[in-house]
């Protein structure tokens, strides 16, 4: 009987072997499993590695690695396959505890062993020393010591993962909300943005208009953005909401930029899958980003008998909500 990689994935989720086997080394991909220019995106996963409170001795919640793990196995039945998953921040729950990352890694590698490229960004939740415990690599793919920059490069685009997180020193401390680029980050997004070759995407856990520039913080992201010739666009998480906007809207010259929703904390809920269509748009390419949306509750999920009416309003108010991008 013929097995495919993604038969395989579907049996090691329903077993739980995950940590177990690892299925690129048992099977070769056909080339029609995989989409190249097929990526999906989560933020704000905050999967907590603490069973209680450390305060009060009562039950942490669950919800966050319930929707991790159910939607990890659903891009692994997803036909064709993407090639890339981007968690944009926030994949540890509060304070960044080693234990957070320990607990949500067998979840992801799933994604690795069926051979998806993953991406993780930094959020003000997490702590990079934590996070580097239990993923090391990223020492070597980040582009800028004493941060996590990374750069992906999809078929038609890149996409540049920033690295906001403005982090206290201190152990399982609780970081500022608000986001920053180091001084070394915003140099070399001076640098560097305004003549990358290729058409990109810039990432980040933050929305656009927190990362400010200089010592006065009079400019920030927002102003520099459309004078990078070859941006197309800003994505981010944070704000656990579906939202759209354009940077610099005074002006024709404009850049969208996508706030992502949570994968499971609060807010709306879900994750974001993104394409490039194919043929030509207005003579131009596109990529389009979908909304897969789940629920959406504030503060924790209820009975059905017991919700807000507005989260079901909202519920239909976002349904099959969809962000384009022009390549």
């Amino acid at each position: 009987m013929h097995t495919t990689r993604r038969d395989f994935a579907r049996g090691l989720l329903a077993a739980g072997l995950a940590a177990a086997v690892t299925p690129r080394r048992l099977f070769a991909a056909a080339p029609a499993d995989f989409d190249e220019s097929f990526a999906v995106f989560l933020s704000d996963v905050h999967v907590n590695g603490l069973d209680n409170d450390p305060g009060n001795g009562k039950p942490f919640k669950t919800t966050m690695r319930h929707w991790l793990k159910a939607n990890v196995a659903e891009i692994l039945r997803m036909e064709p396959l993407p090639r890339h998953v981007f968690i944009f921040g926030d994949l540890a729950h509060l304070q960044g505890r080693l234990v957070d990352y320990k607990r949500s890694y067998p979840d992801l590698k799933l994604l690795i062993d069926a051979g998806i490229k993953l991406t993780i960004g930094m959020g003000n939740h997490d702590h990079r020393k934590a996070f580097l415990e239990v993923w090391p690599e990223y020492e070597q793919r980040t582009l800028l010591p004493g941060a996590i920059h990374t750069v992906t490069s999809l078929p038609d685009y890149d996409l540049v993962m920033l690295d906001s997180l403005d982090e206290k020193n201190e152990v399982d401390a609780w970081n500022p909300t608000a986001g920053a680029l180091s001084k070394a980050s915003q140099e070399w997004v001076l640098s560097e943005l305004p003549k990358w070759p290729r058409p990109f995407f810039i990432g980040a856990h933050h929305p656009i208009y927190e990362l400010k520039f200089g010592a006065d913080g009079k400019k920030r992201l927002h102003d520099y953005i459309v004078k990078f010739p070859n941006c197309r666009g800003y994505i981010h998480g944070h704000d656990h909401i579906w939202k759209t906007n354009v940077a610099n809207w005074r002006e024709p010259k404009t850049v969208p930029w996508l706030t992502l929703p949570s994968n499971g904390c609060w807010g709306d809920i879900g994750y974001v899958t993104m394409r490039v269509a194919a043929g030509k748009w207005h003579g131009r390419r596109v990529a389009q980003a979908k909304f897969v949306q789940k629920d959406f509750f504030l503060g924790s999920p209820v009975p059905q008998e017991k919700r807000n009416p507005v989260w079901d309003a909202r519920l239909e108010d976002v349904k099959g909500a969809k962000c384009t991008f022009v390549i």
